[in-house]
């Protein structure tokens, strides 16, 4: 079987679901280390450094163009497996069999992948668009190069109360998501056994399942309370 139609059967467009999901997984981590200087009281200087090296830095450049690019496969291999799912099953169940055959979060996965897909893409345009292509103040701290201000737009943005809602219901569809994608992709991989289990669960769980949205959602909570 060549690797096209390899990779065009359920088993192999799981792995590439799996395959994807742990490269954004690394993505989250370094990315809520670099948002986290939001909240150190230097008037922007940890944030801006960041964000400055980030958006002009060639290399990183390529990686998050490719990020892009993965978020995009993950998602449309995700809906087309959903669809194929579905497809096998065209008859519903008379009784549905809940917990029998899945958990609650692998039956929610469509619903808060459409949720955080859509939060992602509002996200970018927030933020990201503004970085890269809106008309954004600049500053320059000591001897460093004069950067853009983004932190004075997160900090604009997140004064808004409607904005932080919906950045917290973002990372519950997040922490969700993480939960369960990270489970099937340590089956689709054979990555579980008895030895290891207990604490692939704990980092499915507690790190990227509840950790990781907790502090990206604490981010604008607190730069709101900050300002209110």
């Amino acid at each position: 079987m060549k690797w096209s139609q390899f990779f065009n059967t359920s088993i192999g467009k799981k792995l590439l679901v799996g395959a994807t999901g742990f490269f954004l997984c690394s993505f989250v981590i370094v990315h809520l280390a670099g948002n986290i200087s939001l909240l150190k009281e230097d008037n922007g200087e940890a944030f801006n450094t960041y964000a400055a090296f980030m958006g002009h830095n060639g290399l990183i450049q390529f990686i998050a163009w490719g990020l892009k690019i993965v978020i995009l496969l993950h998602a449309i291999i995700a809906i087309q497996l959903t669809i194929r799912n579905r497809g096998a099953r065209p008859v519903k169940y008379a009784v549905k069999p809940g917990n029998k055959t899945s958990s609650w979060f692998s039956r929610q996965m469509a619903i808060m992948g459409s949720i955080l897909f859509i939060f992602i893409v509002i996200h970018l345009s927030q933020f990201w668009w503004a970085m890269h292509y809106g008309d954004i103040g600049k500053v320059s701290y000591g001897t460093v190069t004069e950067v853009g201000n983004l932190y004075e737009v997160v900090w604009f943005g997140f004064s808004q109360l409607w904005i932080v809602i919906f950045y917290v219901i973002g990372m519950i569809a997040l922490s969700f998501h993480l939960i369960h994608g990270f489970k099937s992709a340590c089956q689709t991989f054979g990555l579980n056994h008895k030895k290891y289990n207990g604490i692939l669960h704990f980092i499915g769980v507690w790190i990227f399942g509840i950790l990781i949205p907790v502090g990206f959602a604490a981010i604008p909570v607190v730069i709101y309370l900050k300002q209110i």
